[in-house]
């Protein structure tokens, strides 16, 4: 293992790395992108925080500076995230993404309320797959951090929530929230997604571009519809995301360290 390789955790809120940076060993601070960047180990695995701020806009900016600075052998993307109820998630409940789509990128419907239209021509190209808005993650990253968070589970132990769910699906990514029942019902239905967030397709973007693994773990803070901001509860999701990224580590930070050049 090279003395550069390690894993970049990277959220769109402090909010959503505190715990983990709680944890980590004798951390040091630097700076990429001019954004302040955590670097030490985190049960033995090399691992770098970065905040990048809310949407795409930011997390383009702030995976693309690292990855030209010092290329990270793995990207995982956590934080929040609001759960479609049709998938079967709630509030607190975990989900890793296989697939990341782009709820807004294409041409204009021809029906008010359908999802936009596929562009004529790709956004990129992934192993020889055009992408106009539907970006795949490494599949074998998702299935492996699902089976070790579903093994913790299942296992008697006071470190695992009780009663928490973990599903692996798509994920929908957004640039305005959805806030009305109907919303919610009409995107589920169009996209079949188990997560919405504000980062992912940004994020998908750029680990393709360049060729890194990205793996995106996230806890529901609320479910995806009216808006009721008392029935939010961002402490507990960022309370869960963190035992999903440390759960991770502790079963799969062998396989990381030996996938690192």
């Amino acid at each position: 293992m090279s003395a550069s390789a390690y894993v970049l955790i990277a959220a769109a809120v402090d909010g959503e790395l505190a715990g983990l940076r709680r944890r980590m060993n004798a951390w040091v601070e630097d700076e990429i992108g001019r954004r302040p960047v955590a670097r030490g180990r985190l049960l033995g695995v090399p691992v770098r925080l970065m905040v990048t701020g809310p949407g795409t806009a930011n997390t383009v900016q702030a995976l693309t500076a690292v990855l030209e600075h010092i290329p990270p052998h793995l990207i995982l993307l956590t934080g929040c995230a609001g759960a479609f109820r049709q998938s079967g998630l709630g509030i607190g409940d975990v989900g890793v993404a296989d697939e990341e789509i782009d709820a807004h990128l294409g041409l204009e419907p021809m029906r008010a309320g359908d999802p936009p239209e596929a562009l004529p021509f790709p956004v990129i190209t992934v192993d020889g797959v055009p992408v106009k808005g539907r970006y795949p993650l490494s599949r074998w990253w998702a299935k492996t951090a699902v089976d070790a968070l579903l093994r913790a589970t299942d296992e008697v132990s006071g470190s695992s929530p009780a009663g928490i769910r973990v599903m692996r699906g798509p994920f929908l990514t957004v640039s305005t929230i959805t806030a009305t029942d109907r919303g919610a019902e009409a995107r589920y239905r169009h996209h079949g997604a188990c997560m919405e967030a504000m980062e992912g397709s940004g994020a998908a973007h750029v680990a393709c571009r360049y060729g890194v693994d990205l793996l995106e773990v996230r806890a529901a803070s609320n479910l995806v519809g009216r808006r009721r901001r008392d029935a939010w509860n961002l402490d507990l999701a960022f309370e869960r995301a963190t035992w999903a990224v440390l759960t991770i580590l502790d079963r799969c930070g062998p396989l990381m360290l030996e996938k690192m050049p």
